[in-house]
């Protein structure tokens, strides 16, 4: 089931996608800077027993705004007013990559509307000493490399499949130049969010988060500061997996989807 609504500011339209059960605990589902792909990457056992929204971030091809957010925490905002129409009240959310930086912001908006925060591969810290590969830079011959554990495997293939003549070159093109320069209103140059200064509000939440260990991009050293300021949180490093952690692996949705529904 699709939502659509006109809104939050005049010529926006934010759309959420309904998956799972409904008349189960809330479940937000924030994508990646790589856009939403055909579902989401959550484990089988949660989408029957939770409600899952899926928040199509403006920029990335299906909500549009008319302008970008200012802040990763404006944007929260946004996502806010988009579950209120829905008549949403508490939620347990997860995200992926940029999704999970927003889905912590909007944890610090609201903390006592979350009732668990599982965040996989954030962004929003910066260690000079391991700042990772900037994906901005890099073209995707070089950059597939540090975001999938294997380039050449499934995965990879179905969310960057190799065109088949110029007309799809062309395609695939813009749509790279579309989802990387979404990204780069938060990310770019340096994806310090300053994320880290606000995580003092998240004390009272449950927090999970998920690394990839062959993630090239934000490296899952970075857990190290993110566990800094969430001494509480659990941290978890997936083997066999890159930035594309929930699609890789089938641990990382397990551990996911179990902290979810274990919630209270």
């Amino acid at each position: 089931m699709r939502h659509t609504f006109e809104g939050p500011h005049q010529g926006d339209v934010t759309v959420v996608d309904e998956h799972g059960t409904p008349g189960g605990p809330v479940v937000v589902y924030l994508h990646s800077e790589w856009g939403a792909f055909e579902e989401p990457p959550l484990s089988g056992e949660l989408l029957a027993s939770a409600r899952v929204l899926v928040a199509h971030l403006p920029g990335w091809g299906v909500s549009t705004s008319v302008r970008a957010a200012s802040s990763l925490p404006d944007l929260a905002l946004t996502l806010w007013w988009a579950l209120d129409r829905l008549e949403v009240g508490d939620v347990r959310l997860a995200g992926h990559g940029l999704g999970a930086t927003l889905a912590a912001e909007m944890a610090v908006a609201q903390p006592a509307r979350v009732g668990a925060l599982a965040l996989m591969a954030p962004w929003g810290m910066f260690d000079e000493a391991d700042p990772g590969a900037d994906m901005f830079a890099l073209l995707p011959r070089d950059l597939n490399p540090l975001i999938y554990a294997d380039p050449e495997g499934p995965v990879a293939g179905a969310q960057q499949p190799r065109p088949a003549d110029a007309h799809e070159t062309g395609l695939a093109v813009i749509r790279r130049v579309q989802v990387l320069g979404a990204a780069s209103n938060y990310l770019f140059p340096i994806p310090d969010t300053g994320i880290a200064e606000r995580l003092y509000r998240l004390a009272g939440v449950p927090v999970l988060l998920v690394w990839g260990a062959r993630d090239g991009v934000v490296p899952p050293s970075l857990a190290g500061l993110w566990s800094d300021h969430l001494p509480h949180a659990r941290s978890e490093v997936v083997a066999d997996a890159a930035h594309m952690v929930p699609y890789e692996s089938a641990d990382a949705r397990k551990l996911v989807g179990e902290f979810l529904t274990g919630a209270t």
